[in-house]
């Protein structure tokens, strides 16, 4: 990570958590569908101007964090408001190691209180591991503490599992400290 980019993650706790776009919650709520768009633009534009949605946060990149180091995912996203805390989340199609399993539609997510318990809870009622492959880590999708890069950085942990039929759940709490 260059020193411009670890001088943004060490500045990002400043945050305040309602400034956030990965809001604390009180209990499972939908926070965002994620899809996979071949033009990042006209589909922003779409969103924004076409459907009324609003540019919440671009985010360069997710870092990784774990035993003390930091890795990318190599992936960034759009989020776009839709209203009451619910987001559009917009990837480019075939972007680094996040391949979509159903394009266009790659994964819903829920906000939790804490990822650990809803990741373990899931798993004891059909939800199965599913590995994130990312550039230079081997990740299982269990509970892992990451930065949404970019301009206003977030810290959050989340988890991927698949639920019985396949689909794709992103599980995610805010943090305030890593």
């Amino acid at each position: 990570m260059s020193e411009p980019e670890q001088n943004k993650v060490d500045l990002l706790f400043a945050a305040e958590p309602e400034d956030r776009v990965f809001c604390p919650t009180s209990g499972p709520i939908l926070h965002h569908v994620s899809l996979f768009v071949s033009d990042m633009e006209a589909s922003s534009r779409f969103y924004t101007e076409g459907l009324g949605l609003t540019l919440r946060e671009e985010f360069d990149d997710i870092i990784g964090l774990r035993a003390g180091r930091r890795f990318p995912f190599a992936v960034a996203s759009i989020f776009l408001e839709a209203g009451e805390g619910r987001f559009i989340e917009l990837h480019p199609a075939g972007d680094g190691a996040m391949s979509p399993p159903g394009f266009p539609m790659n994964h819903l997510a829920l906000a939790v209180v804490h990822v650990d318990d809803a990741y373990a809870q899931a798993l004891t009622v059909g939800g199965t591991p599913f590995d994130i492959p990312v550039p230079t880590e081997d990740w299982d999708g269990t509970p892992l503490d990451v930065i949404m890069s970019g301009a206003r950085p977030e810290p959050m942990r989340m988890a991927f599992l698949q639920g019985p039929s396949g689909e794709l759940i992103e599980l995610y709490q805010a943090s305030t400290k890593t």
